[in-house]
């Protein structure tokens, strides 16, 4: 049989087990030595359906980005804006948003706080310096985030998720067990590793 030559029949090969026509079920063989939709079983010409839907929205949005990519060249060049730069304003400018952006960093700590009945209840502290806090507690574990509201967005969450399993959180103090101290700081490493690492450890 020769080569499909219609969208239909080379989506109907999908089907076939080695990928020829001959292989493919009765009842969607027919359909495609017809090249006719109305022959497939229901189930079939209801993905065949989906797959033309999806191949419209595919072309509508290739035809948005081109249109969009050509109206960004075409402003481009209005403004003088071509594929050359001044690599040493390039490097200058870098330098300076890093310095900057490192100012705005901040650093969740979690840190132990030893009580006089001899248990050892925990915080969360946020600070704009890598250094432990101040004080008689001790350092457990310590993640630096891009910016203050992202450090507490992260104590925000870890305070909800501990009171509603039941822990109390007086002041920004709880108390936790070894194996759920031991999920919080294993949380706080993943935070403090760069995204493609932390998305590895989530993983594993």
């Amino acid at each position: 049989m020769a080569a499909p030559v219609t969208a239909l029949q080379e989506w109907l090969l999908r089907h076939a087990s080695d990928g020829t026509p001959e292989t493919l079920p009765g009842n969607v063989q027919r359909a495609f030595d017809a090249d006719e939709a109305t022959l497939l079983p229901v189930f079939v010409a209801h993905a065949w359906q989906e797959h033309l839907h999806a191949e419209v929205c595919r072309g509508l949005r290739e035809a948005t980005d081109a249109e969009q990519q050509r109206l960004e060249a075409a402003f481009h060049a209005q403004i003088g804006l071509g594929d050359d730069h001044d690599g040493d304003l390039a490097l200058q400018l870098g330098r300076a948003v890093d310095r900057r952006l490192s100012d705005c960093h901040h650093y969740v700590h979690l840190t132990a706080h030893p009580m006089p009945d001899g248990l050892r209840w925990f915080r969360l502290q946020i600070t704009d310096s890598p250094a432990a806090p101040g004080g008689p507690e001790e350092r457990i574990q310590v993640c630096g985030v891009e910016s203050d509201s992202q450090a507490r967005a992260i104590c925000e969450a870890i305070h909800d998720v501990l009171a509603a399993r039941g822990a109390s959180v007086d002041q920004g103090l709880f108390h936790l067990e070894g194996p759920q101290l031991g999920a919080l700081v294993a949380i706080l490493k993943r935070l403090a590793l760069p995204q493609p690492e932390a998305q590895m450890a989530m993983a594993a």
